[in-house]
């Protein structure tokens, strides 16, 4: 044993220390243990608090910077134009003037056969429409003539000059 008040040890287990007289054992009662007690006000508390960080919060600061009716059905159609499989056919850019969408295209629109240029446009076009927009027309990367034109739910390949 060993003495904590002057450091003498033992190898006899003793309750009083032979050299200073101090206990060495002190008294431990054994009895069962009490169960933790789950407090109700500190449940409600923290269902409170998680109703309010998780639903009232985000519903008055982290609202959408858009209007859910127009303008956002043509940003989410422009954001989806941005990563369609057009872009490796030769899709170039895209601009919006007014209620109008003007595609540029390289090249490589000339090599496409005329149905499948008639399918791109339609389904652009299309789209373009559902999401609130007039007409389309595509223009080849480089030059001012519109070669091809969705106008009133036809898809048109001829050149158009081009409006300012």
């Amino acid at each position: 044993m060993y003495c904590k008040t002057c450091g003498h040890r033992t190898e006899a287990k003793l309750d009083v220390c032979p050299k200073c007289g101090a206990h060495l054992v002190s008294a431990v009662v054994v009895g069962p243990v009490e169960k933790p007690r789950v407090r109700w006000h500190v449940l409600v508390l923290a269902t409170a608090l998680s109703a309010i960080a998780f639903i009232a919060l985000p519903r008055l600061f982290l609202r959408t910077e858009f209007d859910p009716i127009g303008p956002t059905s043509k940003l989410r159609f422009l954001r989806a134009l941005e990563h369609t499989e057009y872009r490796r056919i030769g899709q170039r850019e895209f601009r919006v003037d007014g209620q109008t969408l003007i595609l540029i295209w390289d090249l490589r629109w000339n090599s496409l056969p005329e149905s499948k240029q008639r399918d791109i446009l339609r389904i652009i076009g299309r789209a373009w429409t559902l999401a609130g927009g007039e007409d389309t027309r595509l223009r080849i990367e480089g030059e001012d003539a519109v070669v091809a034109s969705y106008l009133n739910g036809e898809a048109h390949l001829e050149s158009l000059p081009v409006e300012h």
